[in-house]
């Protein structure tokens, strides 16, 4: 089964969100479905039954925390784009990644190289004007999206299909 950890967007977020993903409609880009919308806690990729059932008896209960979406970036550089993203700020956001991340090295999980938390957009499977790509990344890149508190963390299952993924909440930790 292919898992991740994540925070859900409130529904007006969203909106606003879908509406930027207007201005991103170019050929080559495959943008993220309003619904399935969130902020990458981690990745986990393919997990067995035993390795999931030893991720849902760990405590990943986060503390209330306010989250702001503000700014466009690009992963790996501007100048090789491949995800667009908005960027995630919250104070000791980083700081909740980083514990997540440790409990899950007791599992075996690789910690991550480094934590840049983030929103995918959309994804670029290639790209014939690269200027207008820039362009609408730089007109947006101090684009302030809004901000809202959780205390919430969720599971999901990804299933791939040929039209996009489809997930599931598995589990929801919520303190």
């Amino acid at each position: 089964m292919r898992v991740f950890l994540a925070i859900d967007i409130p529904k007006d977020i969203k909106n606003k969100i879908y509406e930027l993903q207007k201005d991103f409609k170019i050929k080559g880009i495959k943008l993220v479905e309003k619904e399935n919308l969130h902020i990458t806690v981690k990745f986990l990729g393919e997990v067995d039954d035993n390795t999931l059932n030893k991720i849902l008896n760990l405590n990943l209960e986060i503390p209330k925390t306010k989250i702001e979406l503000k700014g466009l970036g690009t992963f790996p550089n501007e100048n090789y784009i491949r995800v667009i993203w908005i960027g995630v700020y919250g104070e000791g956001l980083i700081n909740i990644f980083k514990e997540i991340d440790n409990k899950l090295n007791t599992l075996g999980f690789e910690k991550e190289r480094s934590y840049v938390p983030h929103l995918t957009l959309g994804r670029v499977k290639f790209i014939e004007n690269k200027k207008l790509l820039k362009e609408k990344i730089n007109k947006n890149k101090d684009i302030f999206i809004g901000e809202f508190e959780t205390n919430s963390i969720k599971l999901y299952k990804s299933t791939l299909t040929p039209t996009g993924p489809i997930y599931e909440v598995i589990k929801e930790w919520k303190s």
